[in-house]
């Protein structure tokens, strides 16, 4: 079967790629109906795909991602990956998708949705979920205020959050969006190598990463308001002993840039990951191993201290 995209006012499908007969009539009027129908689909076939990673990436992700998840899904798992991205669309995006999709198939660890449609945020199609992923998405994707209420309402009842990368530069004009991930991103000095620095070697969501520190080449955002170590429990940093600070428009002077952490909101979970601008870092190892620790920590499978550490 051709990708599955879900995307326009209706949730019509696009079985097929462009320029191929498809199928936008003859379905249910209602659209709960063509989303669950669509969701049992790819939740049943695995048939999310991209055109748009070579076959020859699409393998390096099938490689690099796990085998075996850190935890055993407490029951099956849905997950939502929602890629919209308004002003600055990242190229690396399709590869993150398949990168998601190759973590949840190999391991079992959950099904995926991916959509750039808003309307996945209707409150009958979001309660097939578990934990939304925003992939990239940028500036504002909706401003529909039912849309966004339903999304805060999810996270709180108990569901997950997922925000990786670009994430961070998403909702700039909804303060509680950034309340609820924990910060927003300002520039990003570095794009190139840099060394982190695992602050919680031990933490189940940081073992992915053997050691101390972690080499990685990715454009690495510089984080202000509402950023505090006082709401979040803070898993890994820039390395700012083995990294470049001489780059320009590196503006903070406690050298706290903060690459990955964790926090609750209300009784849901949030995992916010700062890698994922680059094409690469979607068939790293690691990453994806990091990946998917976050995820199960936002579905509630895998157990994870999620207190805020202030100090350093």
């Amino acid at each position: 079967m051709e990708a599955v995209k879900l995307r326009h006012t209706d949730f019509l499908p696009r079985l097929f790629p462009p320029g191929r007969a498809g199928i936008t009539a003859a379905w249910p009027a209602s659209r709960s109906a063509v989303f669950a129908a669509l969701t049992t689909l790819v939740a049943c076939c695995g048939c999310l795909s991209s055109d748009a990673v070579p076959p020859g990436d699409l393998e390096r992700i099938q490689q690099a991602a796990p085998s075996q998840a850190p935890a055993k899904p407490s029951k099956p798992r849905s997950l939502l990956v929602f890629t919209l991205a308004k002003g600055y669309v990242h190229d690396a995006t399709p590869w993150g998708v398949e990168a998601l999709r190759a973590i949840g198939e190999k391991t079992g660890a959950f099904s995926m949705v991916a959509s750039d449609d808003p309307s996945v945020f209707e409150r009958s199609s979001l309660e097939r979920f578990d934990a939304v992923c925003f992939l990239n998405t940028c500036y504002t994707p909706f401003t529909n205020e039912t849309l966004k209420a339903n999304l805060m309402g999810f996270v709180k009842s108990g569901k997950g959050y997922v925000g990786i990368h670009c994430a961070a530069h998403t909702f700039l004009d909804w303060p509680a969006f950034g309340q609820m991930q924990g910060a927003y991103s300002t520039n990003h000095p570095w794009i190139g190598p840099v060394t982190a620095r695992v602050e919680e070697p031990e933490h189940p969501l940081m073992r992915c990463f053997a050691g101390p520190s972690f080499a990685v080449s990715d454009e690495i955002y510089q984080f202000g308001s509402p950023y505090s170590r006082r709401d979040l429990r803070v898993l890994m940093s820039l390395d700012t002993q083995q990294t470049d600070m001489n780059k320009k428009d590196i503006y903070r002077t406690d050298g706290d840039f903060a690459l990955v952490w964790v926090r609750r909101f209300g009784q849901g979970r949030v995992f916010f990951s700062a890698f994922g601008h680059e094409k690469a870092i979607f068939w790293n190892p690691t990453i994806l191993r990091h990946y998917l620790a976050g995820i199960q920590f936002a579905f509630g499978d895998l157990a994870a201290d999620a207190t805020p550490n202030p100090s350093r």
